[in-house]
């Protein structure tokens, strides 16, 4: 008795849809639309379902652009882009371009400055050949998003200077959500499975925002009140971090700590009896054009004065100038513009570090 072939995945493709359009050649089918249209034209009551198809029941709609329901590619596909993520792994990348059916009216088109795709949409497919991916990792699937979304990212990049489309941005598995990664295997046969991903908890719809915090959120907006600086610049940082924008998280760390320390400085100041006026002499040089005080030199010079405390003799100080100040300087003086993730992280730890030392010595 012979034993049968023994079957082996060779190859992986992690699949999602984008929230925009990438305006580009399409680079696969979508045969399950297909079905859906032959079906349609047809005039067939019974179609074939599709998540990217009209609903049936849907009480009519305008199409624009096209004059058909759907978007199906041309019978010739492009090539897959070739995305290098070091590390001798490279990835194929494909898009199929999508109308959003979440409207009665179809626009088979793209809208310039669309970018949450509303009219149009496009699916990609990242495509894996799994010789250059060791055995033990074949079925870790974080892996294979990770690096699909690390590969999207990449192209959109490039794609958003070179097409001149501004307004699309890098995107996170939180963004997404849900994944298919799809393994094929030696004997023709392939396996599907989801990934789903969020940045946090889940809250039940049966809840909502606790009450205090909905009479606070009440009472503000029939005021003329602006929201507070330094809520609104540490929840910036948290959001550039979330969207794995590295460089500007580190930008807007440095404000933050710079808005923090002049308004606790001055507090300082203000408590030991000083007017508006000998405050504001403060923060600047006694020479003609009254240049304003470095962030440095506030955070070496003036903490000590108006406390005593020396915040320049501390570690905290010395990573603020390290991971923070330092690392904004290049990057605003055009000197560095590649951020990592350890930076922007280490920066914004940085900051916090700083703010928690000096109040509890001030």
């Amino acid at each position: 008795m012979v034993d049968a072939p023994k079957t082996e995945p060779y190859c992986k493709y992690v699949y999602f849809d984008l929230p925009f359009l990438i305006f580009v050649k399409d680079g696969f089918k979508d045969k399950t639309l297909e079905d859906w249209a032959k079906a349609y034209s047809e005039g067939k009551k019974d179609l074939p379902y599709s998540p990217y198809a009209p609903r049936t029941n849907e009480p009519g709609y305008l199409s624009i652009g096209g004059g058909f329901p759907v978007y199906l590619p041309p019978d010739k596909v492009t090539s897959a882009y070739v995305i290098n993520l070091g590390n001798n792994i490279a990835v194929g990348l494909q898009f199929l371009r999508r109308i959003n059916q979440n409207s009665t009216t179809k626009l088979c088109s793209e809208i310039i400055g669309d970018r949450t795709g509303r009219a149009t949409f496009s699916s990609v497919r990242v495509n894996f050949d799994l010789k250059i991916i060791k055995p033990e990792y074949y079925y870790d699937m974080q892996l294979f998003v990770n690096l699909a979304i690390t590969a999207v990212n990449k192209f959109i990049e490039h794609y958003r200077v070179i097409a001149n489309r501004f307004y699309v941005r890098p995107v996170t598995p939180q963004v997404i959500q849900t994944f298919l990664v799809i393994t094929e295997f030696t004997d023709g046969t392939s396996k599907t499975q989801t990934y789903g991903s969020g940045s946090g908890l889940l809250h039940g719809l049966g809840g909502a925002i606790p009450d205090d915090i909905d009479k606070n959120l009440r009472d503000i907006l029939i005021t003329e009140e602006l929201p507070p600086i330094l809520n609104t610049l540490e929840l910036e940082i948290r959001d550039k971090l979330d969207l794995r924008e590295w460089r500007l998280s580190v930008i807007e760390s440095a404000v933050f700590f710079e808005t923090w320390l002049h308004q606790h400085v001055r507090s300082l100041f203000k408590t030991n009896g000083l007017s508006e006026h000998e405050i504001d002499d403060k923060f600047h040089r006694n020479d003609t054009h009254k240049t304003p005080l470095s962030a440095f030199a506030i955070a070496k010079n003036l903490i000590t004065e108006v406390s005593g405390f020396d915040f320049s003799t501390t570690t905290e100080f010395d990573e603020w100038c390290t991971k923070t100040k330092d690392l904004r300087n290049l990057i605003v003086h055009g000197k560095q513009y590649v951020v990592g993730e350890k930076e922007a992280r280490e920066c914004f730890e940085a900051v916090q570090k700083a703010i928690s030392v000096i109040k509890q010595n001030t």
